[in-house]
């Protein structure tokens, strides 16, 4: 009995806690993109939530709950590359093929890079510009 109190106690605290990030990712997940991506702003801000970077990388990349935006892309993408994301390695490419003077050396190393840390969307963005890996 006195475990089971404890244990209660314990989880309580727990049950009501949410962040940024975790209800970005609803957000995200229902297609509220505006609301996402003010969260996950609030998660990077509040929580220094490396994830969230990622995401508002896609966001803009992809116009998400926002314009499109690859410079801004480019700058959450890299943050995300650098905090080990594989995945932000393939995006971050795909945003080297959409910028005024497209970089495709650099986006065909990042997509590799990407694919060989087991990220499949490289496959898919590499096919979908007709790049070669």
């Amino acid at each position: 009995m006195k475990n089971r109190f404890l244990l209660i106690l314990l989880l309580v605290p727990l049950l009501g806690f949410a962040s940024y990030f975790s209800d970005g990712m609803r957000a995200y997940k229902q297609g509220n993109f505006k609301e996402a991506k003010k969260l996950f702003e609030m998660a990077v801000e509040e929580e220094g939530a490396s994830q969230a970077e990622f995401f508002l990388g896609l966001l803009y990349l992809k116009g998400k709950g926002t314009d499109r935006n690859i410079p801004a892309a480019k700058r959450f993408l890299n943050k995300a590359v650098e905090m080990g994301n594989a995945r932000a390695k393939c995006y971050l490419g795909e945003a080297y093929l959409l910028q005024k003077n497209p970089d495709k050396k650099g986006a065909m190393k990042l997509l590799k890079e990407g694919r060989g840390a087991g990220a499949d969307e490289c496959s898919a963005i590499a096919a979908k510009y007709k790049i070669p890996l």
